[in-house]
């Protein structure tokens, strides 16, 4: 499913043709990306919640939802697959350059998703992997969703951690990194670490390192090729339900009412990069795109 939040399809002309031809759908939900994006109220996800059930039909699918800033929609597409698809528990496969665990009262916001996805009832747990922002440096409870590391429903792999040092340590729980284990033994051990049956799959390719990508965010160091191993052998071994697909760079618009709109602005100037990458830069998140549409196809069948 291509959801067209931002006009982040407009020049993926090839990817748009692939998508389709697998069977996806086009969604148009221009009007609803300003009040959606980088953070909204519940009025707006439940406005998007409606124009999804009209317009595509409920099952596994694989959505590509534009920039990072509309990460949030998450929890509603894993709910969708979940509900159409799987009876029984589910673990969330996540893979980010940032923890997106905040706490975010009366609504949701791109950086606050997973407390809510790692609530839902019938989600085991989420495993995000490749996280290199200082987001997860001495995280506080009252900032983050910490409970969800000490119960067990959340599990952080940084790729690096922010000391540099051989593992991330949040409260009680203490995870290897990526680069200290090495990517192939990192591989076995997030197989090991996924003990459902079934797996939904989220990636924000701000994940990627600067040259496989070009987002809202700062990156991290995953290479495209690696992604794709850690998800073929994960996949290989479950049931995929369900996947999204955001991180390409698109112009911002902010709605949501006036209000909304300048605290936004503010926000993205204090936390995202000024800089728009170039044309010939962006292209690359079409080729990334299409890598992993063929990938989920083909472990799909």
């Amino acid at each position: 499913m291509l959801l067209d939040l931002d006009g982040a399809f407009e020049d993926q002309d090839i990817l748009v043709k692939e998508a389709l031809a697998a069977g996806g759908d086009h969604v148009a939900a221009r009007d609803l990306g300003p009040a959606l994006r980088l953070w909204s109220r519940p009025p707006a996800l439940d406005a998007l919640r409606d124009r999804l059930s009209r317009a595509a039909p409920a099952g596994p699918s694989l959505v590509f939802t534009g920039s990072g800033d509309f990460h949030h929609v998450s929890p509603l597409l894993i709910e969708r697959a979940i509900a159409a698809s799987w009876s029984g528990p589910v673990t969330v496969l996540h893979f980010d350059n940032h923890p997106d665990w905040v706490r975010f009262e009366n609504g949701l916001h791109c950086g606050s998703w997973v407390g809510r996805a790692g609530r839902l009832p019938d989600v085991a747990k989420v495993i995000t992997v490749g996280v290199c922002s200082r987001d997860v440096e001495r995280p506080t409870p009252k900032g983050a969703h910490l409970d969800l590391i000490e119960n067990g429903s959340l599990e952080i792999y940084p790729y690096r951690a922010p000391d540099g040092g051989p593992a991330l340590r949040v409260g009680s729980v203490t995870r290897p990194t990526v680069e200290s284990l090495g990517e192939a033994a990192f591989v076995d051990l997030l197989a090991s670490r996924i003990e459902t049956d079934a797996v939904y799959v989220t990636i924000d390719k701000d994940v990627l390192r600067t040259a496989d990508a070009a987002t809202n965010w700062d990156q991290g160091r995953t290479s495209l090729s690696f992604l794709e191993t850690m998800l073929t052998r994960v996949l290989d071994e479950r049931r995929l339900i369900g996947a999204d697909i955001v991180g390409d760079w698109t112009r911002p618009r902010y709605g949501g009412g006036l209000a909304a709109t300048i605290l936004k602005q503010a926000e993205a100037l204090l936390d995202q990069p000024w800089t728009r990458p170039d044309d010939e830069v962006r292209r690359v998140n079409e080729g990334v795109n299409r890598r992993l549409l063929r990938l989920f196809v083909q472990m799909a069948a």
